[in-house]
Formats: C-alpha cells, sequence, structure tokens
C-alpha cells in the first residue's frame, strides 16, 4: 500500500494511519455525538459551532497520534477537549452542564461500542488507544449509543427529550434571545387576524421593553404596555384556554422575529408566571 507522506501520519506497529481518513472519520463522529448529545439534553441547536467543535476534535485526534504528541491521549487532555467542544456547542446554553455530560455520555458510550466490534471484527487498539474504524463500524456504534442514551433519558428525563428553538425577537433597537419550547399543544392566535403567538416568559421578554417586565393582569399589562415608546397600536389582548381555565393574555407585535434563523410573522404573547426551564413556548405548525 503507497500513499503520499502527507497524509500518512506514521506507522504504529499494527497499521498505518491516514492523516486524511482519521480527521473524515473523527470530523463525522464528533459531530453526530454533539448533535446527539444537543437532541437527548433539550439544548438549541447550533450545527455551525458543533461542526467548528467537531473540527476541533479531529484536529486533536490526528495531533494525538503524531510523535512526541503521545500526551494527548492523557486523561486531563480529554477531559480539557471535551469541555471545550462542549463549550463551543453549547456555550450558551443555560443548562450547560446538562450537554456536557450528554456529550460525555455519548462519547463514552460510542468508543466502549467502536472497542468491542472492532474487537470482535479482529482489530487490536494500537498503542495510544487508537483503533482503526470501518464506516460499518461507525455507523453501527452511533446507532448503538444513541438508542441507548435517548432510551435512558426517556425513563430518566423525559423533558429533556422535548424539541426546543432559538427565538429571536426584535423591536426598535433593541433584541432578545429566547429558548423556546415547541408545543404542539401551544395554539394560541389573534382571533381578529390568525396570527400564531408565542407565550414568552415576562422576565425573559424584559429586556425588549427597556427592562420592564409587566405584571398583573392582562388588562393593565396591555394599557401599561401601550403607553410605551414604540408600542402604540402594536399591543392587544388574545383569549386563550387551558387545562386550568382560560381568560385573556397580553401579547405585543415585535418589529421582526426569527425561529431558529427562519422569519416568522408571530405575536408574543406575555405570561405572568413562569415557564420553569424556558423562556417561551411556540406551536409547533410555526
Amino acid at each position: 500500500m503507497t500513499t503520499s507522506a502527507a497524509a500518512r501520519v506514521y506507522a504504529l506497529g499494527v497499521d498505518i494511519i491516514y492523516a486524511d481518513s482519521l480527521v473524515a472519520v473523527n470530523l463525522i463522529a464528533d459531530y453526530l455525538l454533539l448533535l446527539s448529545a444537543g437532541r437527548v439534553a433539550g439544548a438549541v441547536l447550533h450545527r455551525w459551532r458543533m461542526l467548528l467543535a467537531a473540527a476541533l476534535g479531529a484536529l486533536y485526534a490526528l495531533a494525538s497520534v503524531a510523535p512526541k504528541w503521545g500526551f494527548l491521549t492523557g486523561f486531563a487532555p480529554k477531559i480539557a477537549l471535551g469541555v471545550g467542544m462542549s463549550l463551543i456547542s453549547f456555550g450558551s446554553e443555560r443548562r450547560f452542564w446538562r450537554c456536557c455530560a450528554a456529550f460525555f455520555a455519548m462519547s463514552a458510550l460510542f468508543g466502549g461500542a467502536v472497542w468491542a466490534l472492532s474487537t470482535l471484527g479482529g482489530y487490536d487498539a494500537a498503542p495510544g488507544g487508537y483503533v482503526p474504524l470501518a464506516g460499518r463500524t461507525l455507523a453501527l456504534s452511533f446507532a448503538v449509543c444513541y438508542a441507548a442514551v435517548t432510551l435512558f433519558m426517556r425513563r430518566a428525563a423525559p423533558k429533556a427529550l422535548r424539541r426546543t428553538a432559538e427565538l429571536r425577537l426584535s423591536l426598535g433597537a433593541r433584541q432578545v434571545t429566547l429558548r423556546a419550547l415547541i408545543d404542539t399543544g401551544c395554539t394560541l392566535a389573534d382571533p381578529a387576524t390568525g396570527r400564531p403567538a408565542a407565550v414568552c416568559d415576562a422576565r425573559a421578554i424584559a429586556p425588549l421593553l427597556g427592562g420592564r417586565a409587566p405584571d398583573g393582569d392582562a388588562a393593565g399589562s396591555a394599557l401599561a404596555l401601550s403607553a410605551l415608546p414604540g408600542l402604540a397600536g402594536r399591543v392587544t389582548l388574545l383569549p386563550y384556554s387551558a387545562v386550568g381555565g382560560g381568560g385573556l393574555i397580553c401579547a405585543l407585535r415585535p418589529d421582526s422575529a426569527e425561529l431558529d434563523g427562519r422569519r416568522v410573522d408571530i405575536l408574543a404573547a406575555i405570561a405572568p408566571a413562569g415557564l420553569g426551564e424556558y423562556d417561551a413556548v411556540i406551536g409547533a405548525e410555526i
């Protein structure tokens, strides 16, 4: 077998490691692990950030098998890399450590699955822990660990599997970014125009209103908001129904709204009570 000197890193005694294959496989594997960790942890998925973190992991894998860089296979560098990749991918998440833990869990299961399947296939790990990884082994290992972690999360923490999105609202020179829960049961809309509405935590949306978080009854909140600069004619009351009853909720029309980067035409309804770990709730049809 021949290859260019640029594509070959060095021989470990049991095989030859090719830099291009090593980087490509680790890039794909790390991206899938970050994506899966984000999904099971209920994080907002920033795919370009995950790709950047995966590229860092791929370069680390390449450096760790190079001569005189074997110290990178130690415990401390691996932990530092995992936290760093999690920071790149999930650093803006309120529950960052949950995402980080999910990534470590996915990585550990994936590594164990790769080791087991490679051993069954007759491959032995080279010095430094490098295991030859075929495409079929990669796919099967990923499927096994994703199924295991998903099953565990469904039983131990079902809320973590809820779908979330990044909701960005703009009003004048102000802008706020909210972590929104996608809920099929949320059908709140303006009965006059049919425009759907996202239910937003009053404290989370306060920066959009100059730090003023409306409180009290819906009618009083609507009057107070209408008196603010730039909100005349933008405030309305929406009827809603819930398990505990129904009534009216105050809502405003922002200058613009984006859901995971996609422009949407919605109202921002303001919930006086908190929404738990989420900043907003929005219907799945939006």
